[in-house]
């Protein structure tokens, strides 16, 4: 899949007064465009699609406050290709990010290891925003090499919350999602009723 639209949601965009735009970082072939499809679509491709520069989608998160209110966040989510070709792009498509979501395989280590490149990559665009790290594919048990222990060493570095995800099975990838909403929202990072696309 090359394009993705923009997913339909239930919810009337006047009640919706929280935007936020949130990127999914991380090398090619580690499921970032397979979390973005399953959080918004609850759909799985087994094959394998470059993604081609950025695409995105959105979906609205029901979040209750601290003052008790339950809120509509709309996040705005950009999946960004991971090829070495579209660091540019990637950059000005982080402008302006309110969290970002790095991802990796842990079947292939090098995608662990990539991801303090992408953590500073974002920091120096987007100091002040939310992480999250995500250590995807955690279904395929027999490959895994990554253990979950250097997963909470980046947690610690990052001060990010960790999260082991299964775009496949589905596991955990919602709560990767609603944590970052719960997150934007209380930091009031973005600025409220501003779609940054």
């Amino acid at each position: 899949m090359t394009e993705m639209q923009p997913s339909t949601v239930d919810v009337d965009d006047t009640s919706t007064g929280f935007k936020y735009r949130v990127v999914l970082l991380g090398e090619a072939t580690v499921g970032k465009t397979s979390l973005l499809r399953r959080f918004t679509e609850n759909v799985f491709n087994e094959e394998y699609k470059q993604t081609i520069g950025t695409t995105f989608a959105s979906k609205d998160v029901a979040v209750v406050g601290e003052d008790g209110t339950k809120r509509n966040v709309r996040l705005v989510i950009w999946d960004m290709g991971g090829q070495a070709t579209y660091r540019e792009l990637r950059r000005q498509f982080m402008k302006g990010a309110s969290a970002a979501i790095i991802a990796y395989d842990v079947t292939r280590p090098e995608t662990f290891m990539s991801c303090n490149n992408w953590f500073e990559a974002f920091r120096e665009t987007c100091p002040d925003a939310a992480v999250i790290v995500a250590a995807n594919k955690v279904d395929l048990e027999e490959e895994r090499i990554v253990p979950v222990e250097p997963g909470w060493m980046l947690r610690d570095w990052f001060q990010a919350d960790y999260y082991e995800t299964s775009a496949k099975t589905g596991a955990r990838v919602d709560d990767v999602f609603t944590k970052v909403a719960e997150i934007v929202l209380k930091r009031g990072l973005g600025r409220r009723g501003n779609l940054a696309t």
